[in-house]
């Protein structure tokens, strides 16, 4: 064979590597551009996997994966908004309907007979007012769970000294227990304890617990505030117990659930929105703590959380 014949065979299949090369790094682009184009339509059929020598293709695949994986966490937020923002008006509805209506009927009463005397005018006035504030809270109790729930509620943690914080947060029920011919049994370390914590979550977690303690447990006469440190230190626990009449064991595993309905005392709808208890828990794990809740009626039903500790 002759040189030229040899240089020929070279040449052509030169040309076939560099024809089959070619094809193949047309696939892939059109592998690339297709999957580009699924992403915009919103289509999910996984990642693009391509092999190549070529850099510049697989670092336009690898940011094509990356960026297809940012639109599905993107959508996946705008979906769980748009649940939450359905839920809100749902409870809403719910909620407002009876407070609404009793407002509307005090109101309705006070302006068609004017021959109410003071006393009886008084009397209508407070119960509108209370019914009002009864709505505000609601209200406020609506956007703080709606914000957590969308995980949008700002957050400071800073080191808290707990007993100190626990003491002034216990003075601001003074009034509440002796309305109920109580006084609570504290229990804290003499030495201080730190932990964190953002402020105003944590103050929440405790206002609400206590309230709860309060309002279902006053027929048990006695109230706690307990605190204790584990042994390895880095958790320590508050717990807020009464001797109430309890909760049913086979309610436990819902307490927490927005809006159920159960025959124990925290399902009152007449005293409660069904907010609190699910706003306590998702601050307690926002706060990277856990609670736990225990129930004997009329020995001891107890809510306890952990939060991380502190060094001094």
């Amino acid at each position: 064979m002759s040189a030229v014949s040899i240089l020929l065979v070279f040449f052509m299949a030169a040309c076939a590597v560099l024809l089959a090369a070619y094809i193949q790094c047309l696939r892939q682009i059109r592998s690339i551009t297709q999957r580009l184009m699924e992403v915009q339509s919103g289509c999910e059929n996984g990642p693009v996997f391509i092999r190549t020598r070529s850099m510049a293709l697989q670092g336009l695949a690898d940011q094509l994966n990356l960026l297809a994986e940012r639109v599905r966490t993107l959508t996946e937020r705008m979906e769980q908004l748009e649940a939450v923002q359905k839920r809100i008006m749902t409870h809403i509805a719910h909620d407002l309907r009876t407070p609404l209506t009793s407002l509307s009927g005090y109101a309705e009463m006070l302006k068609n007979d004017m021959m109410w005397n003071e006393a009886e005018a008084k009397k209508y006035i407070d119960i509108i007012f209370a019914k009002s504030q009864r709505l505000s809270e609601l209200v406020r109790n609506f956007f703080e769970w709606a914000k957590l729930e969308a995980d949008d509620a700002p957050s400071n943690f800073q080191r808290v000294e707990l007993t100190a914080k626990l003491q002034e947060i216990v003075v601001n029920f003074v009034q509440e227990f002796e309305k109920k011919e109580t006084v609570p049994i504290l229990e804290f370390p003499r030495h201080r304890v730190f932990v964190w914590a953002d402020v105003s979550g944590f103050e929440r977690i405790l206002n609400n617990l206590i309230a709860n303690s309060i309002q279902h447990g006053h027929n048990g006469k006695t109230h706690g505030i307990k605190m204790w440190e584990e042994k390895d230190k880095e958790r320590v626990w508050i717990e807020v117990w009464d001797r109430g009449k309890g909760i049913d064991p086979a309610e436990i595993p819902f307490i927490f659930e927005r809006l159920y309905k159960g025959g124990g005392p925290s399902f009152d709808a007449s005293h409660g929105s069904g907010l609190g208890l699910s706003i306590t828990k998702k601050l307690v794990e926002k706060h990277g703590g856990e609670i736990v809740v225990r129930s004997i009626p009329f020995e001891r039903t107890s809510f306890s959380f952990y939060l991380k500790r502190a060094e001094p």
